[in-house]
């Protein structure tokens, strides 16, 4: 194992040493122009960001603005939320490795990330300016946490040599390995990251005598806490399920599983999703089990059931036993208030008003969003885990402690953050706000326009 975590650094080292390639822009700003330096840090939850703030750290910045993510709370489904005003692509899968119904056929997986064509090309990577490699990014869980640590650093030093050498008005860098590093090094050597990419910045600004606006934003929250395994396949084939690769006959069940997640997603048989709904929600860790059929959003769980309904811009939620979403207090008070009409609707803006701060942020768009319209191939049945449980990949298992992690429902794990030096934000926004909220422009260019991510 000591050799092998040697030789993960070292092959991480060489990685990150490879050749860069950036495209020719077209425009240029003018002498005087200030620049823009946007910086996407994966998996940065708001509390932390915050908190940061709180002890004096990023002064250069206006106060934080809560990100609500999509649900799942994934970088896939995120990021593309936030870039769409770019013209980022649609995601076939909720991740890169995905069950593709009309193959009937799992796609993607590990060796998908090697390969710039199947990994970057076409996706909503090639927006970045800097974006790492696929072999990079996955060398970051070869020897945690330190090989995330040196991935992060190194990764922030190539993101603001590449800005410094271009001349674009406008300069869009990811930096992936804060979520690994948020995964196996927990709260305190991300926040050790946060404090040396704030003195970095600080320095940027300086060398640039305040000529350049700074914008920091992350797809989705993580929740530090100790963690458990759900054994939700385990149950589905106690009731005789059969899972696998392919869809094979009603009592067949596909579940693609990547990364220690706070969710799950599961195809099946249209006629077996409300059994597997019930199988999973008496799963111990499980918090929510939702699925569409017939136009409407069925969401199960160890507090009740409910029914989402969708009518243009505004949705209802009808419970048939308990408080699922723990939403009726809230729909009371918008009713005593004149804000839900005679059929129990309730507008899309007074929803996520007076929910954006609830347990389950925006809950009944993220539901009806993840189960849609999200995805090309959405998931016959999605599962949101409780804070403290998780599902996913059994070879990660084998070398991780997981300290954090996201993709449930929940705030913690759902709450990105957005800090600027630009202009003061609201106190949340939507992932499909983001761009608006910072007053940018969106644009017609396709991916292949913008420079090229590092190779």
């Amino acid at each position: 194992m000591a050799r092998w975590s040697v030789l993960s650094i070292f092959l991480l080292g060489i990685a990150m040493l490879g050749p860069e390639r950036t495209a020719h822009r077209t425009t240029r700003p003018a002498p005087d122009s200030v620049r823009h330096l946007i910086l996407s840090l994966d998996g940065v939850g708001y509390a932390l960001v915050e908190a940061l703030m709180r002890e004096g750290h990023f002064a250069l910045f206006h106060r934080p603005a809560r990100l609500i993510a999509p649900f799942p709370t994934l970088t896939n489904p995120a990021f593309i939320e936030i870039l769409r005003p770019l013209g980022a692509p649609p995601s076939p899968g909720y991740e890169d490795y995905y069950f593709d119904p009309t193959a009937n056929a799992m796609r993607g997986g590990f060796w998908h990330r090697f390969r710039r064509r199947t990994f970057i090309e076409g996706t909503f990577r090639e927006l970045f300016d800097y974006h790492p490699s696929g072999v990079t990014m996955t060398l970051e869980y070869a020897a945690p946490p330190l090989s995330a640590w040196l991935d992060a650093q190194l990764s922030l030093q190539k993101a603001l040599g590449r800005f410094k050498r271009s001349s674009d008005a406008l300069f869009i860098a990811y930096v992936s390995a804060t979520d690994p590093l948020a995964h196996l090094g927990g709260e305190g050597l991300l926040r050790r990251f946060l404090v040396t990419l704030d003195r970095k910045l600080e320095q940027l600004f300086l060398e640039f005598e305040g000529r350049v606006h700074i914008t920091l934003f992350s797809d989705h929250g993580n929740l530090f806490a100790r963690y458990r395994r759900a054994e939700l396949q385990e149950a589905l084939r106690a009731d005789g399920f059969r899972l696998g690769n392919r869809l094979e006959g009603e009592r067949s069940v596909v579940q693609p599983r990547y990364g220690l997640v706070g969710c799950a997603v599961f195809y099946i048989a249209e006629a077996q999703e409300p059994r597997v709904a019930e199988v999973l929600a008496l799963v111990p860790g499980v918090d929510i089990v939702a699925y569409h059929r017939n136009g409407m959003v069925y969401v199960v769980g160890p507090r009740g059931r409910a029914r989402i309904e969708r009518r243009g811009d505004r949705y209802r939620y009808l419970t048939f036993t308990g408080d699922p979403l723990q939403l009726v207090p809230i729909l009371d008070r918008l009713r005593a208030e004149g804000r839900m009409d005679e059929e129990g609707f309730v507008a899309d803006a007074d929803l996520f008003a007076a929910t954006h701060a609830h347990s389950y942020p925006d809950a009944l768009r993220r539901l009806w969003e993840g189960l849609t319209g999200s995805v090309r191939y959405p998931a016959s049945v999605l599962v949101s885990l409780e804070d403290g449980y998780y599902d996913g990949s059994d070879v990660l298992d084998l070398f991780a402690i997981l300290r954090a992690t996201h993709g449930n429902l929940r705030r913690a794990q759902t709450e990105g953050f957005v800090l600027t030096t630009a202009k003061e934000l609201p106190e949340v926004i939507r992932a499909a706000d983001v761009w608006s909220a910072l007053g940018l422009p969106p644009t017609d260019s396709t991916p292949r326009e913008r420079s090229q991510p590092e190779r």
